[in-house]
């Protein structure tokens, strides 16, 4: 599979389903699980549809249903008012504030206080777009703001500033206070063979994501632009590693970005589950969604200094259904189960 003649990432098509054209990846999961149970569902939109439970008729946008409110929404969505909820559970969280882009100084003197390095996130925007990370200097801090500026458009708007914590990135699944899932959000990677350049191996492995029905969405990029840690690091496209040698290509570790997810359900410790089900249990009301965890290692006993949970996510999208490494976890049917259990509340 690797020649000159593979076609750059760019021009790759996207092998999609003409319903996954038409419909978003989380709600059809979702149908496929309902009509094999023999549920009745109406399409209304993209994302969105009425199920109907033992007659009782449901509206879901994605995965998220009448027990997930607006006002839910809008309280995890917002990474601060939710960490300041996870906070008071004494769950370790980053050091985190927001201010408006144009606030430049005040931006400079809050990451002086917390110390460098530290990551940046716009507050309106999803799957890893305009975060920074590693930014060690007052100067790459104005760089990256400029970005930031150029890319969101309006400099009233907010951004997340954030101590950045070393580790690596998991995320938990949970439903009605258990976890179901944790997955390990490994960065964009390719492992060398002593013989192929790192566009190659880029290459060969964008073939085999394009076989599966999610990562074909969400190919590792080969723009120059993209591939920060790569050339950071001393590395180009055109580096050929040792035979075994993993060389990671970004800082961004999110599935959108080129990441893999791998299991890890079965060897977590126990007292992270406990923490990942503390901050789905934070927010009130919220019974079901992701968590998002940065940790050295979540086979060992958390400590308060070894771990942050950086975020929880309203709608997660389907990481534990499609691992690169380790056994699938299903999110649909335990949606289905909750919603089962729980008719007579609504």
């Amino acid at each position: 599979m690797l020649n000159a003649e593979i076609i750059q990432i760019e021009e790759i098509e996207k092998e999609e389903t003409e319903y996954e054209m038409k419909e978003g990846m989380k709600s059809k999961l979702l149908e496929e699980a309902a009509l094999e149970r023999g549920i009745n569902v109406n399409r209304l939109s993209f994302d969105t549809m009425i199920l109907t439970l033992e007659g009782k008729e449901l509206l879901f946008c994605d995965m998220n249903g009448p027990l997930s409110s607006a006002a839910m929404m809008r309280i995890v969505d917002d990474k601060y008012q939710a960490r300041s909820l996870i906070k008071r559970e004494r769950v370790s969280v980053p050091a985190s504030t927001y201010l408006r882009i144009f606030e430049r100084e005040e931006i400079k003197t809050f990451a002086n206080e917390i110390g460098y390095p530290i990551v940046l996130k716009p507050n309106n925007l999803s799957r890893g777009q305009g975060v920074y990370t590693n930014i060690e200097s007052d100067a790459s801090l104005a760089y990256h703001l400029d970005k930031i500026s150029e890319l969101v458009g309006d400099d009233c708007e907010r951004i997340l500033i954030e101590k950045q914590f070393i580790g690596d990135d998991y995320r938990f699944f949970v439903v009605d206070g258990k976890v179901l899932a944790a997955t390990k959000r490994a960065r964009a990677n390719v492992v060398g063979d002593g013989v192929h350049t790192v566009l190659q191996l880029i290459q060969a492995k964008n073939e085999q994501r394009a076989l599966d029905r999610d990562l074909s969405h969400y190919l590792i990029p080969t723009e120059r632009s993209k591939l920060g840690r790569l050339y950071r690091e001393g590395r180009t496209l055109e580096t050929v590693p040792d035979e075994g040698e993993q060389i990671i290509i970004r800082d961004e570790s999110n599935i959108a970005s080129g990441g893999e997810g791998i299991d890890y359900t079965d060897i977590v410790h126990d007292q992270f589950n406990e923490i990942a089900v503390k901050a789905i249990q934070s927010i009130p009301g919220f019974h079901y969604g992701g968590v998002d965890v940065i940790a050295e290692n979540i086979t060992h006993e958390p400590s308060e200094n070894n771990y942050v949970v950086t975020e929880v996510e309203f709608s997660p999208g389907a990481l534990s259904m499609f691992p690169w490494e380790g056994r699938p976890i299903d999110m649909t049917n335990p949606i289905l189960d909750f919603y089962l259990k729980n008719l007579d509340k609504l």
